[in-house]
């Protein structure tokens, strides 16, 4: 199996069948059985946790937009294990100074990048 090719399977089901996996919100809210609880259950969590709070928008301010990402969570059997939903700020449309002032950049454990490095030569796989 390509490194890569596990990206295209989500697309290729149906609407019609319950394996799909929305794109979009707009394409979620046509199966709101099976999409609507983990949307609720997420923005409930952001809720919950202070992450945002509703205010008049200022003048001449930049709105950060967001988006929904959906999953499917799988047992070990190949069943559905639960349906996830996140909502994601749209970084990319942040003004530096404006909407931020610092940035935060994981750093990888050396040890971690070498035995991933070894992983992939064991497994001959193309970094």
């Amino acid at each position: 199996m390509e490194s890569q090719e596990y990206l295209s399977w989500p697309h290729i089901f149906s609407v019609d069948t319950d394996i799909w996996i929305p794109r979009t919100f707009n394409e979620a809210i046509r199966k709101p059985e099976l999409w609507w609880e983990p949307m609720v259950k997420e923005f409930e969590m952001l809720k919950e946790r202070g992450v945002f709070e509703l205010i008049q928008c200022p003048a001449n301010k930049n709105v950060v937009g967001s988006k929904w990402v959906y999953a499917i969570k799988w047992d070990n059997s190949g069943n559905i294990e639960k349906r996830k939903a996140r909502t994601v700020a749209k970084g990319f449309t942040q003004v530096i100074e404006e909407d931020y002032e610092e940035t935060y950049t994981s750093v990888a454990r050396l040890e971690l990048v070498r035995l991933l490095c070894a992983i992939a030569a064991s497994r001959r796989l193309r970094l």
